[in-house]
């Protein structure tokens, strides 16, 4: 995650009451926020609910935060633990991946700057969407750390730390993940060949 300038101060500022400093920490996470809980939850609404629980629960909680560590971890760790909540108090609604109806309440794929042919954008888009749709498939820890790592693009340290389990657990849960989406990829005739030019 990249967040721009230091949390600290707005931290301490929201400590001693200071609603503006609050809500600047509010606009700063608000959006990668989203789209983790969007990630894992595959519904707007609900990803919006979980945005909402984080801010509330930052905020009853903000005097327990160690300033020592990195609130952009902290912050994580309590949105992905309320999507991993929400999972498994939900029964998992499974999406095939050959239905692309009107009622798909995903955002739209927006490829940016690529000089590629129509004809391969296309085909790239129509592959995203498929990619995306066997994640939905993975149990939510194993989605928890997709996005993490490769969406927020942080560190094996933090993701770690966000899930507050060991890097070794880290790298094992990643290396399963990678290995059943592999076989969703083969069990839907896409083979791994098919991520590669």
């Amino acid at each position: 995650m990249r967040v721009a300038g230091d949390d600290l101060p707005l931290v301490k500022r929201s400590l001693e009451g200071d609603a503006r400093a609050f809500a600047e920490l509010v606009r700063r996470y608000e959006g990668a926020l989203y789209r983790l809980a969007w990630r894992m939850l595959r519904n707007d609404e609900e990803a919006r609910d979980v945005v909402q629980e984080t801010f509330l629960r930052v905020f009853r909680a903000l005097a327990t935060f160690d300033q020592e560590r990195r609130f952009s971890t902290w912050i994580l760790r309590i949105a992905t633990n309320l999507c991993i909540d929400h999972c498994r108090r939900r029964r998992v609604k499974w999406v095939s991946i050959d239905d692309h109806g009107e009622d798909d309440d995903r955002p739209p794929l927006v490829l940016a700057g690529s000089e590629a042919p129509p004809d391969r954008l296309h085909r790239d888009a129509a592959l995203a969407r498929r990619l995306d749709e066997l994640v939905a498939r993975l149990p939510p820890i194993y989605r928890a750390i997709l996005e993490l790592r490769y969406k927020q693009q942080l560190a094996y340290e933090e993701v770690a730390e966000v899930l507050g389990v060991p890097l070794g657990t880290v790298k094992a849960r990643l290396h399963r993940a990678h290995r059943h989406l592999k076989e969703l990829l083969a069990q839907s005739g896409l083979g791994p060949e098919s991520l590669q030019d």
